[in-house]
């Protein structure tokens, strides 16, 4: 149940994201339609067959899924940009690393770390902690509840990695920092612009002086 709840906050987020320039009363309804018939049993329910078709979401995309919803529907941010972005570089650097040696390109497995190892637990938890002590409080919230939602058994896989990461959650997390980036650059050279223009002087003074 718990996967079908995650999945139908994912859709939930991705409905609001495409009617982001409809009136707020109109993302509300939408919001609750989608929350609706996302979690109708299946085979009516839509989050069964996503699931059947894309797998299971992982929770952190729970979590930055709430995110994103309450960014639509309130306009800003719970969570500051600084901490969203240091989520999104996590999960990419996580990625990074687990991705591509699973798939063979090392004799190492890093998904077997995800079956109960005590050291890989240590790890992600050291780095909550420095997480906390860095007030990247986000990070840290993602490290710990998907570490506790596993202790819980809550999904239906028995390996760590499920609850923290998953491919259309690395690809979320890659395309908001590049869309981030974009908008810093954009904003600095509209800064840029605005600080070089010519001061003009008052027009009072320009016929002043031709009189």
């Amino acid at each position: 149940m718990i996967s079908e709840w995650i999945c139908a906050l994912v859709l939930v987020a991705l409905v609001l994201r495409l009617a982001a320039r409809l009136p707020l009363p109109w993302r509300v309804g939408l919001a609750g339609g989608m929350l609706v018939a996302a979690l109708l049993p299946f085979p009516y329910g839509l989050s069964g067959w996503v699931l059947s078709y894309l797998s299971h979401f992982s929770v952190s995309s729970g979590l930055l899924a709430l995110v994103a919803i309450q960014h639509r529907l309130t306009g800003h941010y719970w969570l500051p940009v600084w901490q969203l972005r240091a989520v999104c570089v996590l999960l990419v650097v996580l990625a990074l690393w687990f991705y591509p040696m699973s798939l063979g390109s090392s004799y190492v497995d890093p998904y077997a770390l995800g079956f109960g190892d005590v050291a890989f637990s240590g790890v992600l938890l050291l780095m909550g902690l420095l997480a906390w002590l860095y007030r990247a409080y986000a990070s840290c919230l993602v490290l710990v509840v998907a570490q506790l939602a596993y202790g819980a058994n809550l999904l239906h896989s028995d390996n760590l990695w499920d609850y923290l990461v998953d491919p259309w959650l690395v690809c979320w997390a890659a395309g908001w920092l590049v869309r981030d980036r974009l908008l810093v650059r954009r904003e600095r050279r509209h800064r840029r612009a605005a600080g070089e223009q010519p001061v003009t002087a008052p027009a009072s003074r320009v016929a002043g002086q031709g009189s």
